[in-house]
């Protein structure tokens, strides 16, 4: 069986960068070859989704940041100070000051880094239902919306590591 802090890793690269090259790696050490396969045959058309997904600048259709789905729907809110607090509490520092901390593959990657860790499952939880919560709802419109087989299997993927996170998968 895969390390769920691997399999978070991977969902949070892939959220973050359109890179082919290195997700098709990422697969392979999942010992994924399909998926890896799947990265590999649409590279091209893996990254034209992506930025219509999660950048396009006529509207998103799927933003990739907690705060906009909030109840204040705004960048930078609230969700974002707070996953910054918590990077903070472990060392970690975004990679610029004007950086989304609550950015699905930050929050993905934390959790893997939380995973590896060996957090308690106290913290585990708390950091889940602050910064985790909004994601199945978000891959619902993402599976909805996604026009590559690529970003729906992701959906489908990252959906299911929440529920066995939580304990309802």
């Amino acid at each position: 069986m895969i390390d769920p802090a691997a399999r978070f890793a991977f969902a949070g690269n892939a959220f973050l960068k359109p890179e082919p090259a290195r997700l098709a790696e990422l697969a392979r050490e999942l010992e994924d070859e399909v998926l890896a396969a799947e990265i590999e045959r649409d590279p091209e058309g893996l990254e034209k989704e992506y930025y219509r997904l999660f950048l396009n600048p006529q509207g998103t259709p799927c933003p990739p940041w907690q705060s906009v789905h909030g109840e204040e729907k705004r960048l930078m809110g609230e969700s974002h100070l707070q996953a910054l607090e918590w990077f903070r509490r472990y060392g970690v520092e975004p990679a610029s000051a004007n950086e989304p901390a609550d950015h699905i593959g930050l929050l993905l990657l934390f959790y893997a880094k939380l995973l590896e860790s060996g957090a308690e499952e106290a913290e585990l939880a708390a950091f889940r239902a602050a910064h985790l919560a909004w994601i199945p709802a978000f891959c619902d419109s993402l599976e909805a919306q996604a026009k590559h087989p690529f970003y729906a299997g992701l959906a489908r993927e990252t959906r299911a590591l929440i529920a066995d996170a939580s304990g309802l998968g």
